[in-house]
């Protein structure tokens, strides 16, 4: 949940700092006084892109800050740590300064973050619904995925089948594709694969051999050193003063001790014995290593050239011995399909088509699982949208098969929609009413609100066009939200300010001739004072701060 905003410089509002706390918390006041740059400012925190136009006239930079407690927030730890972004607690801070150039800076947790991964991020924890933004529940091309969500693991194991063929079969199918499309090119592709086929064959390659040609030049390159460092080891094993002879006298030295005094001298008597063995063993490396050592000028062309021609491969190709050895069998196996062109397109029809019919059958297993589902998904969004007092309002989820199977199954999923009796069924962004716009949407959101795995939400203006019992409905249905996730709601129902766990107002007021925007948390009086602004518009008599303190009362039990 977002605990803290801070706002500095951005379009009216100089400074500000705005405690949040869980529950529902509405914001309330006149127009104008800055209610939606609030929301504004908070969409920069969620990756909205910046205008210089936000930046305060004669201010360098707006600077955005906000604090959000990411305690039970999973799948944004799980993004935070697939981006290598730093969590020291179980709070999340993200900042977003933009110029008056019109460039911007994100950090996250004191990194600097890109606009896409800010994105990734809050989407797991955020989710602002204005009043006109065109929502992702509206968009056909989402219904299947919003039902696959309701269904929550249902037929997990037929959408899973489903996907494993149908990847299998788009692979198939740009197989059969590329070779198709090659057919121009085809002819030089095979010459050229053929030549780098026949270079690498020759070349004859081996894995780890140029650290082993490293290591043979360097022993002939420097020959006369080594030979020379070994005689001069076997000497020191073999002259009149040799390591060896004086060990072997110790050893006897050592025998002689142990007699007169037993067991003292006995695990240095036999160390000294092993040194013995050990150095005896090594004289007898030295000297067949000495036979070995000679400077060979032709053997020491022959791996330079070798040396040489395994760099330059390597330098043409891009690539190391290693990945030159695999490139070799997949140029193997490309002039293998290529030269038996027809045999290969005529195989990947016929697997194509195998793979096609039993994309069908496990496509209709999903589909009739998805059935089953929606209509308990209908059920539930029809009482939603009636309950918020469209009494008449009908809902179908229609299937309607796709000319080819798609990734998302075999038939297009769309909820299409009533609002009143006698109404044709149409698409949900179709539906020309504000009001019932606005019910229809939170309605949805109060079904997929525990789904989207998301930690508050933002409501902007919802409630507009809504009034009497449909406002009192669309409080109850907030507070319901604000059960499962933080809800901050801007408002001018009083249904809704009076249901709410806490009241910010919004005031704006002159000073040294700049509009400085200011919010207050409201209690008591207060709150009665501006619920009762709020159901009778600018004159505010006793009888509406009666109603107001009753509204208030009644929604709070």
């Amino acid at each position: 949940m977002l605990q803290s905003l801070s706002i500095k410089q951005f379009a009216i509002i100089e400074e500000l700092d705005i405690q949040f706390s869980d529950g529902l918390t509405v914001l309330s006041g006149e127009t104008g006084a800055g209610k939606s740059i609030i929301i504004d400012s908070i969409g920069q925190l969620i990756g909205i892109r910046a205008s210089s136009d936000f930046v305060r006239h004669g201010a360098k930079k707006a600077i955005i800050e906000g604090i959000f407690d990411i305690d039970n927030a999973k799948e944004a730890i799980e993004v935070l740590k697939a981006l290598n972004i730093d969590i020291n607690e179980d709070f999340l801070i993200v900042k977003r300064e933009i110029f008056s150039s019109g460039k911007s800076i994100c950090r996250i947790n004191n990194q600097t973050a890109t606009l896409h991964d800010l994105r990734r991020v809050m989407q797991e924890l955020l989710d602002i619904h204005g009043q006109h933004e065109t929502q992702s529940l509206l968009k056909q091309k989402y219904h299947i995925e919003l039902l696959d969500r309701y269904a929550d693991g249902q037929y997990q194991e037929h959408l899973d089948q489903y996907h494993n063929i149908y990847e299998k079969h788009q692979k198939k199918i740009n197989e059969l594709n590329e070779l198709e499309s090659a057919d121009q090119a085809l002819l030089q592709r095979l010459d050229l694969l053929k030549f780098q086929s026949d270079e690498l064959k020759e070349a004859q390659l081996k894995e780890d051999e140029v650290e082993q040609l490293e290591v043979d030049i360097k022993r002939i390159q420097n020959s006369e050193n080594l030979s020379n460092a070994l005689n001069a080891a076997y000497v020191t094993l073999t002259d009149d003063h040799a390591i060896t002879d004086r060990l072997h006298e110790l050893s006897s030295q050592l025998q002689t001790i142990d007699t007169i005094v037993p067991k003292k001298f006995k695990q240095l008597q036999e160390e000294v014995d092993q040194f013995y063995y050990l150095l005896e063993d090594a004289k007898h490396q030295f000297y067949e290593e000495i036979n070995l050592t000679e400077f060979d000028e032709n053997y020491l062309n022959e791996l330079e050239s070798r040396m040489n021609l395994l760099t330059n491969l390597k330098r043409k190709y891009g690539k190391n011995i290693s990945e030159l050895i695999d490139y070799q069998s997949k140029i193997e196996e490309e002039i293998n399909k290529i030269e038996n062109y027809e045999e290969s397109t005529s195989n990947l029809k016929e697997e194509i088509e195998a793979l096609e019919k039993l994309l069908l059958e496990e496509g209709h297993k999903l589909s009739k699982e998805r059935r089953k589902v929606a209509q308990k998904l209908r059920d539930h969004i029809v009482n939603e949208i009636q309950y918020l007092q469209m009494k008449d309002a009908n809902l179908e989820i229609s299937f309607k098969p796709y000319d080819t199977p798609q990734k998302d199954g075999i038939e297009r999923v769309e909820f299409l929609i009533s609002p009143n009796k006698g109404e044709p069924l149409k698409s949900l962004n179709k539906i020309a009413s504000g009001g019932e716009l606005s019910r229809i949407m939170l309605a949805l959101k109060s079904i997929f609100v525990r789904s989207r795995g998301q930690t508050a939400i933002l409501f902007d203006e919802v409630d507009s066009g809504v009034s009497g019992q449909a406002a009192q409905k669309m409080a109850e249905k907030m507070k319901q939200i604000a059960n499962v996730i933080q809800v901050i709601c801007i408002s001018h129902l009083p249904q809704v300010a009076s249901m709410s766990n806490h009241h910010l107002y919004i005031s704006k007021q002159q000073l040294n001739d700049r509009t400085v925007t200011s919010v207050k948390e409201l209690y008591g009086d207060e709150r009665v004072e501006e619920v009762a602004r709020m159901i009778s518009g600018a004159k505010v008599t006793e009888l509406t701060k009666q109603s107001a303190k009753e509204m208030i009362e009644q929604n709070q039990r």
